[in-house]
């Protein structure tokens, strides 16, 4: 073999590599901006509040998939929903906590598997702190992959 015929090999073989490290790159990415499929969550919590006040913040999460199990990692809320509050108690409690700060949130890791078809309900006492308007995102994780729902709680001064 030449070497003109051997560098033309070598940087075929390096212009092949690099295109399908590319095509890598972006499978992997379009799989995890996907959200978890066959999930549903909702967040139920109240719309007003005065200072002082404790409630409940219900996140709910359906396992709609006919086979699969759900393997809840964590649930992740958002910081600038949290800073009015403070996180009384958390039943079921979570394995760990700690804060996220790529996208400033809350994350509370749980590790628990949800059977195809169930349901399982996480129950966040919260105590109102300071008046003003919170809102954030409640991400239900499933490793890296993630769906959002929203919590709003406005609080009030007390009268």
């Amino acid at each position: 073999m030449t070497p003109k015929k051997a560098i033309a090999w070598g940087c075929g073989i390096v212009a092949a590599i690099s295109v399908a490290g590319i095509a890598a790159v972006v499978l992997f990415f379009f799989y995890m901006s996907r959200d978890p499929k066959g999930v549903r969550i909702s967040v139920d919590g109240p719309t007003d509040v005065v200072v002082g006040q404790g409630f409940a913040l219900k996140i709910s999460i359906v396992n709609e998939r006919p086979r699969k199990v759900l393997a809840l990692s964590d649930i992740d809320i958002a910081e600038d929903y949290l800073a009015g509050f403070t996180v009384s108690t958390i039943d079921p409690p979570p394995k760990s906590s700690m804060h996220v700060p790529i996208d400033n949130s809350r994350s509370f890791t749980f590790g628990i598997q949800i059977p195809p078809g169930e349901a399982r309900s996480f129950t966040f006492n919260l105590r109102a702190e300071k008046a003003g308007v919170y809102r954030g995102d409640v991400d239900v994780c499933e490793g890296a992959r993630f769906i959002t729902g929203m919590a709003q709680t406005a609080v009030k001064e007390k009268e």
